[in-house]
């Protein structure tokens, strides 16, 4: 945690949520917390032949007050005001955390990072839409979308909690079009500097190439590249996080606890630097941390709030969205751990009939009640280690244990998909899931 320079004639963040705890911890409540945020971004957006460009600045506060029995949530634009009042409390219980010692946090130097120049966001779009039409000529780059964004925190409260954090973060969409199809592709980063628009455009080119049409090939080993594994994460996240999961989870696995195959060992990780989220603390001011979920295939522990916990105290996972949302559980950067040893092209290379899957082609459908999962993929045919034809349309289903059990070997490479938090993946090879052409 560091403070950015304060520029002249400008309050240092901080300073106004200090005013207003000390006002109103002399009020008739039995804890308060203040928090407060200042941000900036930038969003280029090319339509067609239409470019535009706009800028945001924003500042906001928020305070949660109350007690065992009643509480109060105020929220408000600008620093908190010197008369801030706060609305009647309602029947809502409050409970804030104690404070927890925040581990020293080594902050990546791209954080520190000016946002994207006109320059820079134009040059990204013009070598995204080159790439692919060195493949396809006939490409049409439909729309391109950069919102690059950073932002300052501070909260303190009652019970001895003080953080001070901060976070930047670049989203990038492109619409591509080519032959009558069609393709999104969405990725984010903490600088869009670290975005290449070569290998995003060779993304692109491969998810229009497996479109054609083809036999939608049913094969019984998958590899599942890490774009599209990252998402079926995301889609099976809820069933690791809460008091719940343990219930949720015992129907899956057997006497050992035993959940997925031993090459799998899922983790979150707010402070891992690999993701665009990482931070020190989490949005109640706890410090962030590693939590194993899953070890080597065996189930090893779900991912609680801190009220949730009985015992050690988790790492801390609390999410705000905004300053105008109240804090909530969730996961911060979770992943599959990958296997430095093994190269992606390893695992394509020991099937010797299967299938590539590249990507998903839309959002994850998730029954719960069954519980299955289906999905819309782009991929190949492989033979020998080789792709030899495109699949067509074709839809990804299965139940998350088969899904979890089915991971025969992890690549050491990561993708990351952002969702109600990060998730990542590496290359998955994978057996006991269904493939079935989207027209069946």
């Amino acid at each position: 945690m560091s403070a950015r320079p304060v520029a002249a004639g400008e309050s240092p963040l901080g300073v106004a949520a200090r005013a207003a705890l000390e006002r109103l911890a002399r009020g008739p409540f039995a804890a308060v917390e203040v928090y407060e945020k200042r941000g900036r971004s930038r969003c280029f957006e090319l339509e067609g032949e239409r470019e535009s460009v706009s800028a945001a600045e924003e500042e906001g506060w928020a305070v949660r007050a109350g007690g065992a029995e009643r509480s109060c949530f105020a929220t408000g634009t600008g620093a908190p005001p010197p008369d801030l009042e706060l609305p009647e409390a309602t029947a809502h219980a409050l409970r804030l955390p104690e404070p927890r010692p925040v581990p020293p946090f080594a902050a990546p130097a791209d954080l520190d990072a000016p946002l994207a120049t006109e320059a820079e966001a134009w040059a990204l779009f013009a070598g995204f839409e080159r790439g692919v039409r060195a493949e396809i000529p006939t490409a049409r780059l439909v729309a391109a979308r950069l919102e690059d964004g950073a932002s300052e925190g501070f909260l303190i409260s009652s019970r001895g909690v003080e953080a001070a954090s901060r976070a930047r973060a670049a989203a990038l969409r492109f619409e591509i079009e080519a032959g009558g199809a069609r393709c999104v592709l969405e990725v984010a980063e903490r600088d869009p500097r670290r975005f290449r628009p070569s290998a995003l455009a060779r993304r692109a080119v491969d998810r229009l190439l497996a479109r054609q049409a083809g036999d939608g090939v049913a094969a019984g080993e998958m590899v599942l590249a890490a774009p599209l594994a990252a998402r079926l994460l995301e889609a099976l996240a809820p069933l690791f996080v809460g008091a719940g999961a343990e219930a949720r989870l015992a129907a899956f696995w057997d006497g050992e606890r035993r959940i997925a195959s031993r090459e799998v060992t899922l983790l979150d990780d707010g402070r891992d630097l690999a993701g665009a989220l990482a931070a020190p603390v989490d949005g109640e001011g706890l410090p962030t941390g590693e939590l194993r979920l899953i070890e080597r295939g065996r189930f090893v522990a779900p991912l609680l709030a801190w009220w949730e916990a009985r015992g050690a105290a988790p790492p801390g996972c609390a999410r705000r969205a905004s300053f105008r949302d109240l804090p909530r559980r969730a996961p911060t950067q979770m992943r599959i751990e990958s296997d430095p040893a093994v190269a992606p092209a390893d695992l394509a290379g020991a099937v010797e009939r299967g299938v590539y899957l590249i990507d998903a082609e839309g959002g994850v459908r998730w029954d719960v009640g069954v519980p299955r999962f289906r999905v819309a993929v782009a991929g190949f045919a492989l033979e020998a280690g080789r792709a030899v034809a495109p699949l067509g349309p074709c839809w990804l289903e299965g139940d998350p244990r088969a899904l979890l059990t089915g991971v025969r070997a992890v690549a050491r490479d990561l993708a990351w998909a952002s969702g109600d938090g990060l998730y990542g993946a590496p290359t998955l090879l994978a057996s006991g899931l269904t493939l079935t052409p989207a027209a069946a």
